[in-house]
């Protein structure tokens, strides 16, 4: 069922797919070629901004000005769910949201920890996404299908829609 969402229950909704999900595919256009690199988001604030941590060190760092365009590209095919947000990126300079956002898992990309140099938060400001979210498991969507092929009547695939978060 098509189901587009505002503001805050935009927002909600963003949030509440991101953190079932936490991984996605941070993709650009360079160069006459989209690039897309797996990110952990580490937090989507009450705007519906996501979080993210870098190196200064790396492609993205690099060559993220100020609002860049990008797309966040999340999939969790266990659970049937999907979002694509698109957004603008830079990088923060923010020792107070470094502190905010660090975890212990992030030493693992980070050894030297929060004070490290090279480290940087990076935001992306989010414009709009689109989701596709089946609560049901595999079996029951297969299921779903098969039906849907012998009676000739359309699947219901779950909720779909934008979310409109300006």
């Amino acid at each position: 069922m098509e189901k587009d969402l505002e503001n805050k229950d935009a927002i909600k909704k963003l949030k509440s797919l991101v953190e079932d999900i936490r991984f996605c595919m941070y993709t650009t256009f360079e160069n006459g070629k989209i690039e897309s690199r797996p990110m952990t988001t580490l937090d989507v604030d009450e705007e519906g901004n996501a979080w993210f941590f870098t190196s200064r060190n790396t492609e993205i760092a690099n060559e993220t000005g100020n609002g860049e365009e990008v797309t966040l590209i999340y999939s969790h095919p266990g659970d049937n769910t999907y979002l694509s947000v698109s957004g603008y990126a830079t990088i923060v300079d923010d020792e107070a949201k470094k502190e905010a956002l660090w975890s212990p898992l992030s030493k693992a990309w980070f050894p030297e920890g929060k004070d490290d140099p090279n480290l940087v938060v990076l935001k992306v400001t989010t414009d709009e996404a689109a989701y596709w979210d089946s609560p049901s498991s595999k079996m029951v969507v297969f299921l779903s299908m098969v039906k849907a092929a012998v009676t000739g009547q359309p699947t219901d695939p779950g909720d779909h829609g934008k979310l409109n978060l300006v």
